[in-house]
């Protein structure tokens, strides 16, 4: 029984998370959400879908919210998902998963939320290298245990999961979305930059481009902060929330890896 993960990763979380997972799956690929933005009609013939990716604002990512919504799932029947995060992880991103397939007539099935370190370093600096490998022993156990629920087709979420009211997460998450796309505003690159175009490589949605050198944000951001924290240099800023925190991507995930999500 063939298994598809799709995923969106900004710095390496979600990636690591479904990479581990899929390891440990029967007849597993992953595939980038990121590869379809430019793809008209997604469509997947795998019986098993996954879907992982980071909480963004309380809520779905724009771009997983939007694929989900397109892919067209008729071939499949089992549904699971991950959530990575650091900070206020909730169950509002398996509910707007369960509701888009409802409208599908399909049904999430299960569901893992997965701490991980710090890297929305807008609001928060970076976690500890001590606290960082806590968060990556106990991911990997979780992770584990759910591939056994996944391979054997198994549900973990009842229907109190569903019902939870989280009325502020979809607020702040309806916010998100409508505004997503221009928050890349408030990005800038202070003297140190060197014009290395990292930062235009690492974009999931080409939203980056250099201009005599400089980088320039197109307005179409996902707000996942992979040019930021990836940047060398530590140029990139975002106003003057970032000029005192630290820099995170996870450290078993390669920087060809986050730039060929794309293609």
């Amino acid at each position: 029984m063939k298994t598809t993960i799709y995923y969106f990763t900004g710095t390496g979380n979600s990636l690591k998370a479904a990479k581990d997972l899929c390891e440990k799956l029967n007849s597993c690929e992953l595939t980038p959400i990121a590869k379809f933005l430019e793809m008209e009609d997604p469509e997947s013939t795998s019986e098993k879908i996954g879907f992982f990716f980071p909480l963004y604002y309380s809520g779905l990512p724009k771009i997983v919210l939007d694929f989900v919504k397109e892919l067209d799932v008729d071939k499949s029947n089992y549904f699971f998902a991950g959530v990575t995060s650091a900070e206020d992880i909730n169950e509002y991103p398996l509910q707007q998963l369960e509701m888009i397939l409802r409208e599908k007539e399909k049904r999430l099935n299960a569901g893992l939320l997965i701490n991980m370190p710090n890297n929305y370093i807008i609001g928060y600096d970076i976690t500890s290298e001590k606290l960082q490998i806590d968060f990556f022993e106990k991911a990997k156990k979780a992770i584990e245990d759910f591939s056994e629920i996944v391979n054997n087709g198994k549900d973990n979420l009842d229907s109190s999961v569903f019902k939870k009211d989280i009325g502020r997460s979809e607020k702040i998450n309806g916010w998100f979305q409508a505004e997503v796309n221009n928050l890349d505003k408030s990005f800038y690159v202070d003297d140190n930059c060197n014009s290395c175009g990292i930062c235009e490589k690492v974009c999931p949605v080409k939203n980056i481009v250099l201009t005599d050198g400089i980088p320039q944000w197109l307005h179409k951001c996902q707000h996942c902060l992979a040019c930021i924290n990836f940047c060398p240099e530590k140029s990139i800023q975002f106003g003057d929330k970032t000029l005192k925190t630290g820099r995170y991507h996870h450290t078993e995930i390669k920087l060809k890896e986050i730039i060929n999500q794309k293609s």
